[in-house]
């Protein structure tokens, strides 16, 4: 985080104070209603702080570069956009196209990442999401990817992402007209 900071062009008094919030940070738990004795913060930012997401984010746009800069990710065409990922908050969205070669680099890219930045990806709560109709190249990538593929939909910022479009309408206006009546 130190090295993702002193990229910023901010005024070195700004630098100079999120050291001595980030600098050897401790925590306690408070255990019966008694507080427990410090410990030390090895990695992360603290909880609660309201600079923390800002700190996280500028941490994972490193990443979000990297994939950007990767020559073998090739960007896809959405509609009229061509994109190659999507950021909100502390999450995001990969577009791959079919090939396992391309499944691959990704997951390296983020790999080499968590070891020098020390981030870790839960992959329990990762998914894929695979748009294919090749299901014996849906399968090798499936084998390959260390996410739990989603199949049919996934959710994403509340909203039903379906893996067939005519099935957008029943699986998120359908629900939304229902509660509303």
């Amino acid at each position: 985080m130190p090295k993702t900071v002193n990229k910023l062009d901010i005024d070195g008094t700004y630098v100079k104070i999120i050291r001595a919030i980030y600098d050897k940070p401790t925590a306690n738990i408070i255990l019966d209603e008694q507080k427990q004795e410090a410990f030390p913060l090895k990695t992360g930012t603290r909880q609660g702080c309201p600079l923390s997401p800002l700190l996280f984010n500028t941490v994972l746009e490193d990443l979000a570069r990297a994939i950007r800069q990767e020559k073998e990710i090739k960007r896809i065409q959405i509609e009229r956009e061509i994109v190659k990922l999507s950021l909100l908050a502390g999450d995001m969205i990969l577009y791959l196209e079919n090939h396992i070669i391309l499944a691959q680099k990704p997951v390296k890219l983020i790999s080499n990442f968590s070891k020098v930045s020390g981030y870790k990806i839960n992959v329990q709560k990762s998914q894929a999401f695979l748009y294919i109709n090749n299901r014996e190249a849906e399968s090798q990538i499936m084998n390959e990817l260390p996410f739990t593929i989603a199949t049919k939909r996934i959710k994403y910022l509340g909203i039903q992402l379906t893996r067939d479009v005519k099935d957008f309408f029943k699986e998120n206006y359908k629900p939304l007209l229902k509660e509303i009546r």
